[in-house]
């Protein structure tokens, strides 16, 4: 892997968490919003947020410490229902997300590229290196921004 791949990552793994502290401070009328009729509201959108990135976080030291372990899915939509959404207090699920994409950056920084390319299988995805695991948690972060950026501005959220 390239140092250049990797520094990409990092960069956007803390641009996302840059961004994304900004979000916990808003209004409780505004996070109760959703991005786009039907969707999820910004409450919803960052405890998925949490959820996601703790999951993430597990997959990369399952992938790192046990290379060739499946990589187990999850279903998005039930863990946002399932425990209740509207009941935790979005600065929670903010911090969550942050330590999580804290302790992956520590992780890239110091971790070398040969511990980073263990991989693990999804059954869905294939074969994901650790430092693919670290992507996809970047990009998806980044992904949510914009819905949440939406909300903000009173806009619906389009995808491209």
């Amino acid at each position: 892997m390239s140092p250049s791949e990797k520094d990409q990552i990092l960069k956007r793994i803390e641009e996302g968490s840059a961004r994304l502290a900004e979000y916990a401070g808003l209004a409780p009328e505004t996070l109760s919003k959703p991005y786009a009729p039907g969707k999820w509201t910004g409450v919803q959108v960052l405890f998925h947020l949490a959820q996601t990135d703790t999951v993430l976080l597990y997959r990369f030291f399952k992938t790192v410490a046990e290379p060739g372990s499946p990589i187990v899915p999850f279903d998005q939509d039930r863990w946002v229902a399932e425990p209740d959404a509207a009941s935790r207090p979005v600065r929670l699920s903010v911090e969550l997300s942050l330590g999580a994409r804290q302790v992956l950056a520590h992780c890239l920084r110091s971790l070398s590229d040969e511990v980073l390319a263990r991989s693990g299988r999804h059954p869905e995805r294939g074969e994901l290196s650790a430092l693919g695991i670290a992507k996809i948690a970047a990009d998806h972060t980044l992904h949510h921004l914009k819905q949440l950026e939406a909300i903000r501005a009173g806009q619906p959220w389009k995808p491209k």
